[in-house]
């Protein structure tokens, strides 16, 4: 399964082979303009008249040289940002963790069963590990929904309870 985090991850390696690439195409072509000129000690220029100084043609490059850099930059960048983004799972998880501590009792001890099963359990096996009654547990439910926190679904003849 392809998830942001590795495309991301590609972009930014892609962002990093093109930087390499135009980096050793920029050296080598400002080598090759540079070879065989020679300066004089007060650093003036020594080549034909006809022949075009190859400091302006170096300056030439300097503006394709500047745009891909910072284009190569905006690339890693975006890389990085679907790198580094959470999914709606992972923020509902990191949600939890922090309304976690302001349930008290049962209903933290619901909570906790919940986001420790990734955000998704059948309410049967929420009533298993609680140990409690199927109805006590029906009420918690009803508090962590009024709360906001949980959202309750029908599948077959049980109800799998889903982080909000």
């Amino acid at each position: 399964m392809v998830t942001t985090k590795s495309i991301g991850f590609a972009v930014m390696v892609a962002a990093v082979v093109f930087f390499l690439i135009g980096f050793a195409y920029i050296s080598s072509a400002e080598k090759a303009l540079l070879a065989g000129h020679t300066l004089t000690d007060k650093g003036e220029c020594v080549h034909a008249e006809t022949e075009i100084c190859p400091f302006q043609q170096i300056n030439s490059l300097a503006v394709p040289k500047y745009v891909g850099l910072f284009s190569d930059i905006a690339f890693f960048l975006f890389g990085l940002a679907l790198f580094l983004k959470k999914t709606p799972e992972e923020q509902a998880l990191r949600k939890a963790g922090k309304v976690a501590k302001a349930l008290g009792g049962d209903e933290a001890k619901a909570f906790g069963i919940i986001t420790q099963s990734n955000g998704m359990i059948f309410q049967n096996e929420l009533v298993e590990k609680l140990g409690l009654s199927k109805v006590k547990v029906t009420r918690i439910l009803d508090k962590l929904e009024g709360k906001a926190l949980v959202e309750r679904r029908r599948r077959g003849m049980t109800n799998v309870i889903i982080l909000k």
